[in-house]
């Protein structure tokens, strides 16, 4: 039995290397020396430009919920792996600083609230605590507008309709994500949630399963195939075919940081609109930039397969989003989670993309 310590988050990540050219002066002869005299000073003139400018770029400090501050998520991950989250950012006079949290987003946002933080690109639950608590943080662009989710049933174990998980053991952690999916699995069915065993352990989720004392567990889309693929289990239900059981991320960040540093913002929405392109036009690029040795293009394909397209990569912060939010929050409301309900009118901020999308003259999606 292959034994999975941890659940698997569906965090998309590449390292971009950057290399920067040097110039090399010639030996002086008779004739050149002064062509070559100035040429080498124009050569260092231009070297002290580029390091000057490095040095007046301002520093955006992003937060991310994995201990390697690189692993981004959804299309953060792919625009920093194509190298557009630096480009668009430098053109706008600034810099990342990547932070990674392996407590996940609840760490990202203390961060945000005691200020080490200016911006963080994470999944809906955190976001929706942290505006129930008072955070005044903004979101100024989707990741992923359906992230998938779904239910592993274990070695032997074959739900056929959600009325078969009537009085099953599931594992799904409270107050995640895992959780929102369930409630929203069974009601899709009108099974309630009552109706069902959670186990509240999603650490030991693969042991459980793999002893039989859980019949079934809830995971990411990664965390799914990663399941399936040692043998854990099949796949019984996915949000896949069913989008308002997704789950959502967003970049968002401190109003006032965004409000007093809009290029900053709209560079990074520029940059998620390259690699939305991109991954549509060329998937297999998308393939390539996220293949790493625990997740080989192979998986990245199955988590973002190329015949379902990829506008759920589409930065702009529609009204169906803004529908999902409010409805996960509603979930944690009910559920006791936050005591407040959050309205999406407070959280989405569309100006930033509002400008954008005009400036490239870009169709709004509705």
């Amino acid at each position: 039995m292959k034994k999975i310590n941890r659940i698997i988050s569906i965090i998309l990540t590449a390292a971009i290397g950057f290399t920067a050219a040097g110039c090399a002066g010639g030996n002086q002869s008779s004739g050149t020396g002064t062509a070559t005299k100035a040429a080498a000073q124009a050569s260092e003139e231009t070297k002290n430009t580029e390091e000057n400018t490095a040095e007046e770029l301002k520093t955006i400090r992003i937060g991310a919920p994995a201990a390697d501050a690189s692993q981004l998520v959804e299309n953060a991950g792919a625009a920093k792996s194509y190298g557009f989250l630096e480009e668009e950012l430098a053109k706008a006079g600034y810099k990342a600083e990547y932070i990674g949290f392996g407590q996940g987003g609840t760490a990202v946002n203390e961060a945000l609230a005691s200020g080490q933080l200016d911006a963080a690109f994470v999944g809906d639950i955190p976001t929706i605590i942290a505006r129930g608590n008072g955070l005044d943080i903004v979101a100024a662009a989707s990741l992923n507008s359906s992230a998938e989710m779904g239910l592993l049933a274990g070695p032997g174990k074959e739900f056929k309709e959600v009325a078969d998980l009537k009085g099953k053991n599931i594992a799904a952690l409270f107050g995640t994500v895992t959780y929102v999916y369930l409630v929203n699995l069974l009601g899709s069915e009108g099974v309630g949630i009552d109706e069902v065993n959670i186990i509240n352990d999603l650490a030991n989720a693969a042991t459980l399963i793999a002893t039989g004392d859980a019949d079934a567990l809830i995971s990411t889309g990664a965390g799914l195939y990663q399941y399936e693929g040692a043998g854990l289990g099949s796949i019984a239900f996915s949000s896949r075919n069913n989008p308002d059981q997704s789950s959502q991320f967003y970049f968002y960040g401190n109003r006032s940081y965004f409000e007093e540093n809009p290029e900053a913002v709209k560079a990074v929405i520029k940059a998620l609109i390259r690699s939305k392109d991109k991954a549509s036009e060329d998937p297999d690029s998308l393939y390539k930039a996220l293949d790493l040795p625990e997740r080989p293009a192979a998986l990245v394909e199955k988590i973002y397969p190329r015949e379902n397209g990829f506008e759920y990569f589409e930065p702009y912060l529609t009204q169906s989003i803004a529908a999902k939010y409010e409805s996960t929050a509603k979930i944690l409301l009910d559920s006791g989670i936050v005591t407040t309900q959050v309205k999406a009118a407070d959280f989405f901020d569309t100006k930033y993309l509002d400008e954008v999308y005009k400036e490239l003259g870009r169709a709004i999606p509705s």
